[in-house]
Order: C-alpha cells, then structure tokens, then sequence
C-alpha cells in the first residue's frame, strides 16, 4: 500500500472531506475512495490527511479525515502514531503479528535490492488494515508508481517470515 496523492486522480471535486465537522476540502470521489483504502493521502495543498470514518452529506460519498502533521509524519501515520517508512512498515493482523513485532523477509529483501535499493530484509508491523485476515502482509511501497512500475509483478504469492528476528531490531530503531 502507498499514500495516495490528489494530483494522481481526476474528476469533479464533489467528495467533501471533514475534520471535527468542519470542512477542510473537496475532492474527488475517486481520491476519497483511496484515502479510504490506503489509509491516507496528500492534499493538492501540502496536507496529510488520515482516514477515519466515511460520512454522508447530500447524499455523497464523503469522509471523515484528521489532519496530520506532515514534517512529523512525511509518509502517513501508522498504527500507534508510528510514522510509516516506505519499504519498512508493514500492515498485519494483529492475531498473527502484534503491532512492533521485528520480522525478517528474505525474499522481500532479495527482490527490494533486485530493483535497485539496498534492503537487509528487515521490516516492521507498523499498521493495522481492515481487510488483512490472518496469515497475510501488506508491504508499504510509499508510492503507487514505484510499486506498479518494479514490484507488483515480481512479488512472490508465498513467503517466508521470521517474527521477532534479533538481527532486524536495531536495524529498523536506528533508521
């Protein structure tokens, strides 16, 4: 999963996004349906908005947002106020891996380091998602192109994951 950005998506600005009731932006629906899955997104205007709850108003399609701080958490925000890192965090179900827990990949690192970026295999549950059950991981990519253009292609089905690895602790905390 990435963070969505606005100027990725076009159509009518008819989808108004609220914070503490008060309406800080229209966008469109097809943006607000992404915030919505991704979890978060990036306003035309700087801003990093988090998803909370989707809303009525009229009749549309509309959504329930908080504003974040964008030099605190560049990325989005995770589960438990973590900043997300792209390549990093990773969204779990928190019955198979409790939010913190170290895991190793090396398929994941391997395949990372194929596309051009060092990666020691070390990643982190850092999010929650509301439709990841059971034994399954959602990779934060930080970007939609990035991911569709080297990764969706290439990514293994089934991998294996080492929880609580000693050699990722330090590794992840220091970054």
């Amino acid at each position: 999963y990435w963070l969505a950005h606005e100027n990725w998506y076009k159509g009518r600005r008819r989808a108004p996004l609220y914070q503490k009731r008060r309406r800080i932006a229209w966008v469109s629906e097809r943006f607000a349906r992404a915030i919505r899955m991704q979890g978060s997104g990036r306003l035309r205007n700087g801003w990093i908005v988090q998803y909370k709850s989707r809303c009525r108003y009229k009749r549309r399609f509309c959504l329930r947002v908080k504003v974040i701080n964008a030099k605190r958490y560049p990325m989005g925000i995770g589960a438990g106020r973590v900043a997300l890192q792209p390549f990093r965090s990773v969204a779990a179900d928190r019955r198979q891996f409790p939010h913190g827990t170290y895991l190793y990949i090396p398929a994941l690192g391997r395949l990372i380091r194929k596309g051009g970026w060092a990666h020691n295999g070390c990643f982190a549950v850092h999010d929650r998602g509301g439709k990841i059950r059971g034994r399954r991981l959602d990779l934060f990519t930080g970007n939609r192109v990035l991911f569709k253009r080297h990764l969706q292609k290439r990514l293994p089905k089934r991998i294996k994951v080492y929880a609580g690895d000693t050699r990722c602790s330090t590794k992840i905390a220091r970054r």
